[in-house]
């Protein structure tokens, strides 16, 4: 994967984020496109190797659309401006993001809109275990790595 073609592709996409540019470079677009796929193919197969709990998911399958979603945010540009992809796709599973782009690039991991049940259980083994958890955000290591958490 050709991150560096990747990021310039996104940096010229901010600056004339227009489907008349987009249709212009849409080659460009699906190759870069194509050669991310291939990288998250690697990813989970690595991913597969290393947790016995993984839920393989072809690259094809993780990716996210690169256009912005208009009907529900129509102020927002008309492409984001990165590539995005959710591994380890498993129903009702945490599973990992990755997201390569001009303002943000990140690895993470976690659950998106859990249900009640499972919120629940999450919160409480937080608050059971909250010492050992505060313990782990406070370390120096932890902290240099991933900086404070934001309250949310």
């Amino acid at each position: 994967m050709d991150f560096k073609a990747l990021l310039k592709f996104l940096r010229e996409l901010d600056k004339n984020n227009s489907k008349e540019w987009m249709d212009r470079h849409r080659k460009t677009y699906h190759q870069l496109r194509d050669s991310f796929i291939q990288w998250l193919d690697g990813l989970d197969t690595r991913l597969a190797q290393i947790d016995p709990e993984y839920y393989p998911t072809p690259g094809k399958a993780g990716i996210n659309r690169i256009n912005n979603n208009l009907m529900f945010h129509p102020n927002k540009p008309v492409y984001k401006d990165h590539l995005g992809a959710g591994l380890d796709k498993a129903p009702k599973s945490a599973d990992f993001y990755i997201q390569i782009g001009i303002r943000e690039s990140l690895l993470a991991g976690g659950l998106w809109r859990p249900d009640p049940k499972r919120l629940r259980s999450i919160r409480d083994a937080i608050d059971y275990d909250g010492d050992a958890f505060l313990k782990i955000l406070n370390k120096p290591s932890f902290k240099k790595v991933f900086g404070d958490l934001y309250e949310d």
